[in-house]
């Protein structure tokens, strides 16, 4: 019996994160897959997922699944663990588009996302593959359906992008889901066979490493989810790409009676404590999470959840409920020290920054500091000041990226105009071995990036820092994490100097 739509969720783990992936990334649910594929089934279509990151694939993987589900479509929604995490997601969805193809010629497959919705055109032409959803694409993937079934003209749908005849055609803009909670309002978890296997990332449990009867500490970092409960942002930095999906910078909410409910079966159905929002800025509203912790206070749940926040985002008054709501870990998007180099991006931070991460640290929530180099004012001497705020604030974690020029942001619009940038879709992952960062005005990539890789060991090598992480987390995790520092990731750069 066929089935209307088949989600792939694609990936190449081990190739993104090279051997840091055997222990130390996390393994995150496809949560924009399982939105589309809940409102998909609720319109009355039949679906089901394979999550590549989950389930591995290899050159049996296309017959088996074609034959096994019969789809009528194939749909990929390229997208990472984070808004720039789509880019270097192309290859892999590419190379299993091939597959499909090479199995099944007929099998009609559209790419959906964010890489997708900022180059469409390019996408179609350059990919196998039939259509492009450009936006959100719930809409649009419902419309295809019915197209298929020939119940409907393909320029009735809105949001696609189609090849005839070696030439792209392009529908009509699709408007984005305004009613969240009536139109959205769930995940298909049941779909996924191995909920149980999905992994935090190793940061996200610091806290529980000494409940481990584990060396990888895999049994405290599973079950775990990724969750939305607002899509967007309201902001617009050069070098993010998060709006290139909505078209527009602006911000939309789930009632927190939706959210509590999906955390409430979260928790009691499918036993998980480790939950992450996937929100831009869930520390957005004062009073909406002040709410949203009153609510889950009541509940009393045990539960370990991190979330992403601006800087001048956060509030004194909050700061205890959401340590008692089970808000462990806040994200923070710090990314310059230099605030010439902040303000060039339109990064704009209003409020002290290492106040703010002091209080944070007062109140018992552990902060993840995001940290850039590579940003277009960004010199050897802007960057050591980044450093050096990262090493004086000493955060419980902390990310350093290279600055990449991802399609739909403004950076990218800058770089285009230049032709000045590499577009090897895996150079834009920030662990591979072929990462290419973009240049600033005074450096060049291989500069940005040895000073990046350098960074990150000075800093979680730091005394200072893993005495800190002794005396909060315990030896355990003292030793987790310069067992991670003796894993070297390849940079092909690199090895060129």
């Amino acid at each position: 019996m066929a089935i209307d739509v088949l989600f792939i969720h694609p990936g190449d783990h081990k190739k993104t994160y090279q051997d840091l992936s055997k222990e130390f990334s996390a393994i995150a649910m496809p949560v924009w897959t399982l939105l589309l594929a809940n409102y998909i089934r609720k319109k009355g279509y039949s679906t089901a997922i394979y999550d590549v990151n989950m389930e591995g694939w290899d050159e049996t993987c296309a017959s088996e699944l074609i034959n096994s589900h019969n789809p009528n479509l194939i749909v990929m929604m390229v997208y990472g663990h984070h808004p720039s995490a789509s880019t270097q997601t192309m290859p892999a969805a590419g190379k299993i588009a091939r597959d499909i193809k090479a199995y099944n010629k007929d099998i009609p497959i559209l790419f959906g996302g964010t890489h997708p919705s900022a180059l469409p055109e390019r996408t179609l032409l350059e990919e196998p593959i039939d259509y492009v959803a450009q936006g959100e694409g719930f809409y649009t993937i419902e419309g295809l359906i019915k197209y298929l079934q020939g119940k409907s003209n393909i320029q009735d749908i809105k949001g696609l992008w189609y090849k005839n005849n070696n030439s792209v055609f392009f529908t009509s803009p699709a408007q984005v889901i305004v009613d969240l909670d009536e139109e959205l309002d769930g995940y298909a978890w049941d779909l996924l066979p191995n909920i149980e296997k999905y992994r935090a990332h190793n940061m996200h449990c610091f806290q529980d490493f000494y409940k481990s009867q584990k060396d990888d500490f895999s049994d405290v970092r599973s079950p775990y989810a990724v969750i939305y409960t607002s899509l967007g942002c309201p902001y617009s930095c050069h070098y993010c790409c998060i709006n290139a999906v909505y078209g527009k910078s602006l911000i939309r909410y789930w009632s927190l009676e939706r959210v509590i409910s999906w955390i409430d079966t979260l928790v009691t159905k499918y036993g998980i404590r480790n939950i992450r929002f996937d929100d831009e800025l869930f520390i957005l509203s004062p009073k909406r999470v002040e709410r949203f912790c009153d609510m889950m206070i009541e509940r009393s749940y045990d539960v370990n959840i991190g979330a992403y926040a601006r800087v001048d985002t956060i509030r004194d008054t909050l700061l205890k409920k959401l340590k008692k709501a089970g808000v462990n870990w806040l994200y923070l998007g710090i990314e310059s020290g230099n605030e010439k180099v902040r303000a060039d991006v339109n990064k704009n931070i209003k409020r002290d920054i290492k106040s703010v991460v002091g209080l944070v640290q007062n109140h018992d929530i552990y902060v993840l500091g995001n940290y850039m180099f590579g940003l277009p004012e960004d010199n050897l001497e802007t960057m050591q000041d980044t450093l050096n705020l990262a090493i004086e604030l000493n955060c419980e974690f902390a990310n350093f990226y290279t600055v990449m020029p991802y399609p739909g942001s403004k950076l990218y619009e800058t770089v285009q105009q230049q032709k000045e940038y590499s577009e090897n879709w895996h150079s834009y992952s920030q662990h591979s071995y072929e990462t290419l960062p973009m240049p600033t005005k005074y450096l060049q990539p291989h500069e940005v990036l040895r000073y990046r890789d350098d960074a990150f060991q000075i800093y979680h090598s730091n005394p200072k820092y893993l005495n800190m992480i002794k005396k909060k987390f315990g030896e355990r995790v003292q030793k987790h994490i310069e067992k991670m520092l003796s894993v070297k990731i390849k940079r092909k750069l690199l090895e060129m100097r």
